[in-house]
């Protein structure tokens, strides 16, 4: 028996809709690496991370950090001077820093801060206290009845053993330091809570 006109053309649409799918992403995603090595490595010095980095890594990950954080300083005003240091703007991320990373953490949403540049700005303590009660830490501001309520919507980590926190402690301290971009007007390198 022969199928229907109608079961024939959704059969060839959905072969047809797979074939641009497959085309696109060939193109997008296959390619390039092929055509232009500079996207897989790099001429500068990138980080190689350690095992506990790694680790680190995978706590993030599984702590969906990345549901609420990015790790990509756009190339906009605002995005260089908010995440910049000691009133020096962040540098635009740039390809080549990734080329390390096994899981690629942009993301989308802004729910909290960028992270591309968060390394080295504060100091491991400073972490640990601050993923143990992030609401008590950082922008504070007057609600309608004048009492001060906390800016920050992140949830707690406490329930991470210390292992966990240090792993995640030493990977977010590597982010943004492959580039020595913490200098003032003059070149000196400014001061930084880990050597």
């Amino acid at each position: 028996m022969k199928k229907p006109a109608f079961e024939r053309n959704l059969i060839i649409l959905a072969i047809g809709a797979f074939a641009v799918f497959a085309v696109g992403g060939i193109i997008t995603t296959i390619i390039p690496p092929l055509v232009d090595r500079r996207l897989v490595t790099s001429d500068y010095p990138v980080h190689a991370y350690t095992e506990q980095e790694q680790r680190g890594v995978q706590v993030y990950l599984s702590e969906g950090c990345v549901y609420c954080h990015t790790q990509q300083i756009r190339h906009l005003e605002s995005d260089k001077r908010r995440y910049g240091w000691r009133l020096v703007d962040a540098p635009p991320s740039e390809s080549w820093e990734y080329v390390n990373d096994k899981f690629h953490f942009l993301g989308t949403k802004r729910t909290g801060p960028d992270l591309a540049r968060v390394g080295g700005k504060y100091s491991d303590e400073w972490h640990r206290a601050h993923f143990k009660d992030p609401r008590n830490m950082g922008e504070k501001f007057k609600d309608e009845t004048g009492k001060y309520q906390s800016a920050s919507v992140m949830p707690s980590f406490k329930h991470l053993t210390d292992k966990e926190m240090d792993d995640l402690i030493a990977y977010i301290q590597t982010l943004g330091r492959n580039q020595n971009w913490r200098v003032d007007n003059q070149g000196r390198p400014l001061n930084d809570y880990e050597d």
